[in-house]
């Protein structure tokens, strides 16, 4: 039997015992010291004998070679167990599905119907009202031109933006725009649970939240704020922001300082746990960040806005200011918007370009 030099595991201490997690296979195993003195040993080319302890690691399969060479993985291992874990395993000698299953998906979904947790987060707080939206795109009228027009930017001016423009942003990405409930859902006779937006979000449960950064918004102090998706409305969670303390979070992005408003969008982990309970649906909390990132880019442009993205902060500095439970709801992204010259480039970046062809050309003379 072809064995296995690295095989796909992690060892984690949990309630006090050894638990062996074979993330290729989605096994768990209770193990003791000796069992790992062993799995090291084999790893180091030690043939299995036929004790309790090598009969136990040959019966998990953790060494048994799959075909995979994992070597030309080009990340750490943390990325290694994320994208291998959350893979859906087809068991050994099994034939792919062909029965849809509906009548077990539908029983279970009776099953937990119990539990339906709540899909419209409000954070404490009094509401804020915003302007009513409206559908008045005519810096770039047609979604073809939104596409054609849409990129990413890096060097704003700090200018305000109307609330209006703020509302409709917020509206038109993140709003319940089909209203608070599923009516479809309760036309067909089933329990309507949560509410449609203009992006599609696995099992309709919207677990993305959008957090206001207002910095320079005509009619509304800087602060951060909570959306109400489905009412429309904000509430305060901070004044205390500024534009640098917002590069600084973004991990000295400092060009955000100039923005008009941003958003952090975080992802209401517990929303997802009571339907999909498998890991694999972290992959659809980042997939639910993706289309209302690229929902928002289309109609910022649309308004007539420069945006920018990015993934790269201080996680949890971030969750502190926005006061959350990181281990329930956690930020994914940041999505920035304003009035800008339209480059993708940095100027400071433009300017440490500069500082190094000075420097070239110094050195050459």
């Amino acid at each position: 039997m072809a064995l296995k030099q690295d095989p796909t595991i992690f060892v984690r201490i949990i309630n006090g015992k050894l638990i062996l997690w074979d993330y290729s296979s989605h096994s768990q195993y209770e193990i003791g010291h000796q069992h790992i003195q062993r799995i090291l040993e084999i790893s180091n080319g030690s043939a299995i004998s036929n004790s309790s302890v090598d009969s136990d690691i040959a019966n998990s399969g953790i060494f048994k070679e799959d075909g995979r060479d994992f070597k030309k993985w080009g990340w750490d291992c943390l990325s290694h167990i994320f994208h291998v874990g959350t893979q859906i395993v087809l068991d050994e000698g099994a034939n792919l599905p062909v029965d849809d299953s509906y009548e077990g998906y539908v029983a279970y979904c009776a099953s937990i119907i119990d539990k339906v947790p709540e899909t419209r987060y409000a954070r404490d707080g009094d509401p804020i009202a915003l302007p009513a939206p409206d559908k008045h795109f005519e810096v770039v009228p047609t979604l073809a031109d939104a596409l054609m027009a849409r990129k990413t930017s890096r060097s704003f001016t700090p200018s305000p933006v109307t609330l209006q423009t703020v509302a409709n942003s917020l509206y038109w990405t993140f709003g319940a725009v089909h209203g608070d409930t599923r009516q479809d859902m309760r036309e067909a006779g089933l329990l309507p649970v949560g509410y449609r937006r203009t992006s599609p979000s696995g099992g309709s449960l919207q677990p993305s939240e959008a957090y206001l950064v207002a910095l320079n918004v005509k009619g509304l102090a800087a602060g951060i704020y909570h959306y109400r998706s489905f009412s429309h409305q904000l509430t305060l969670v901070t004044p205390d922001i500024d534009g640098e303390t917002i590069g600084s979070l973004l991990c000295a992005q400092m060009f955000a300082k100039d923005l008009a408003f941003g958003v952090f969008v975080t992802s209401c982990f517990d929303k997802m746990w009571w339907k999909y309970p498998h890991s694999r649906a972290y992959r659809v909390a980042l997939l639910d960040v993706g289309c209302l990132a690229q929902t928002f880019q289309l109609v910022t442009t649309g308004l007539g806005l420069d945006s920018w993205l990015t993934g790269y902060f201080l996680d949890r500095e971030i969750n502190k200011l926005l006061a959350v439970d990181e281990m329930r709801e956690s930020v994914l992204f940041f999505f920035g918007a304003g009035i800008g010259n339209g480059t993708p480039f940095a100027p400071e970046a433009l300017r440490a370009l500069d500082r190094m062809r000075e420097r070239q050309r110094g050195s050459s003379e």
